[in-house]
């Protein structure tokens, strides 16, 4: 016990070179690119059951904490000790953070690899060149709030930690958009996807990219495979659309919550190196004349506050009660575990999604000064929570719109923020509750 104190103090002394840093340093660096939130499997049968711990290319990191302390400056410092599997060689390596503390500094092995100031949404690390052979030691370092820290960037609420570390191939699927909407005449579901395709070997390269889709009562549908050139390292995007018959008579909404397996995979020399399972509602959602709408038909929305339980099986225990009263849209005070999407997505529960935006309003000062969301010093970190918040769960077809974030008065950022979601969603309603032009509708108060 006393060598392992002796150890700790050593290794927390070695660390206090941040106490001389400025929380104003912790932003947004080194993270990987924003995505889908997803991880693949090295088999179909992996893929089907979705088990992460017992995939070969998945550690739950929380269960390596080799030690945690504070420093003199009043730092929390974690630190992990996990030994990487040979099988990881030549492979690419992320690093999972979510939840904890805000702010973190990541190391590995004594080497700085990124940093991060929010704690709802994900943030991604690429680590692969940090790690070696034997023991990685991962250092994840959360700064002492000062009072220059923007404290109320950080909603008050418990956090579901997710911590892990997962690989994919040199040749990976990096991401894919999915549109599952009716086609033009509205007889058929029509299935595009955007396959995007990460590459880490500096030499162009040619692999298959394949899907097959079953319907909700696991007939198979269709089924496809393309080659692709790969230009060295880098991404590159491959394009499917096809026409899904009988997709209009299974359409998902919350009152019928019809979902379709896809599974798709990347093949290189005849091996198939990866599997992505996803789940895919055939239907659409629009607004108009302060409406939103479901396939056509407008959404009564009877709405309940509400964030997600600890564990995936309370906080479907809860959202059955909440539908069982008859409630069926959910406004979430911040991003959630990915599991929560999937479940309102299988229950037939809608959500308006919200970035970690819960600044302080200050009764409505939009000066400069009053508030962060007029403060253009902190617009980086407004975006940055927008694009998180969108990217990684825009392909659920529970997502029925986005609000900008918690009451937090009016101003530069929040407009910023609305005009950058425009950008990429089309379709579905963009609101904000201390909004006046960069809100597209108004929502219907909370049933309590």
């Amino acid at each position: 016990m006393k060598k392992m104190l002796t150890t700790l103090s050593a290794l927390l002394m070695a660390l206090f070179t941040l106490s001389a840093q400025s929380n104003n340093e912790i932003t947004y660096k080194g993270l990987a690119p924003h995505r889908s939130e997803f991880v693949t499997y090295s088999t179909r049968n992996a893929a089907d059951k979705g088990n992460r711990a017992a995939e070969k290319y998945y550690i739950d990191l929380t269960k390596h904490l080799k030690m945690q302390g504070y420093s003199e400056a009043g730092h929390l410092i974690s630190i992990y000790e996990v030994e990487i599997p040979l099988l990881w060689r030549d492979r690419v390596t992320f690093l999972h953070t979510e939840g904890g503390q805000a702010e973190r500094l990541v190391r590995v092995n004594g080497r700085v690899v990124g940093e991060s100031r929010d704690n709802r949404a994900p943030s991604e690390f690429d680590i692969s060149r940090f790690i070696r052979d034997g023991v990685t030691r991962i250092e994840i370092i959360n700064p002492k709030q000062s009072d220059e820290r923007p404290a109320e960037m950080v909603a008050d609420h418990p956090t579901v930690d997710q911590l892990f570390l997962y690989s994919q191939p040199p040749i990976r699927i990096h991401d894919v958009i999915v549109s599952a909407k009716p086609d033009k005449g509205r007889k058929h579901g029509e299935l595009k996807m955007q396959v995007v395709v990460g590459a880490s070997v500096d030499k162009d390269d040619k692999v298959s990219v394949g899907y097959d889709i079953y319907s909700p009562e696991k007939e198979l549908k269709y089924y496809d495979v393309r080659e692709m050139e790969l230009s060295g390292i880098g991404l590159d995007t491959l394009s499917f659309e096809t026409n899904i018959y009988g997709a209009m008579e299974r359409l998902w909404s919350a009152e019928s919550p019809k979902l379709y397996d896809v599974t798709l995979y990347v093949k290189r020399g005849g091996i198939i190196l990866e599997y992505l399972k996803l789940k895919v509602g055939f239907g659409d959602t629009t607004y108009a004349d302060g409406k939103i709408y479901r396939n056509g038909t407008p959404v009564e929305i009877k709405a309940a506050n509400y964030n997600s339980a600890s564990t995936a099986k309370q906080t479907s225990t809860d959202l059955k009660a909440l539908k069982k009263r008859g409630i069926n849209t959910i406004y979430p005070d911040y991003p959630q575990p990915y599991w929560f999407y999937d479940l309102c997505d299988e229950l037939g529960l809608y959500i308006i999604e919200q970035p970690n935006i819960n600044t302080d309003p200050k009764d409505g000062d939009r000066s400069r000064k009053g508030t962060l969301a007029n403060n253009p010093k902190w617009l980086g970190d407004f975006l940055e929570r927008a694009k998180a918040s969108y990217f990684r769960v825009r392909n659920h077809p529970s997502i029925i719109g986005w609000s900008l974030g918690g009451p937090s008065g009016g101003g530069y950022n929040m407009y910023k923020c609305y005009e950058w979601f425009k950008e990429w969603e089309q379709e579905r309603p963009i609101v904000y509750r201390d909004g006046d032009w960069n809100s597209d509708l108004e929502l219907p108060a909370p049933i309590e």
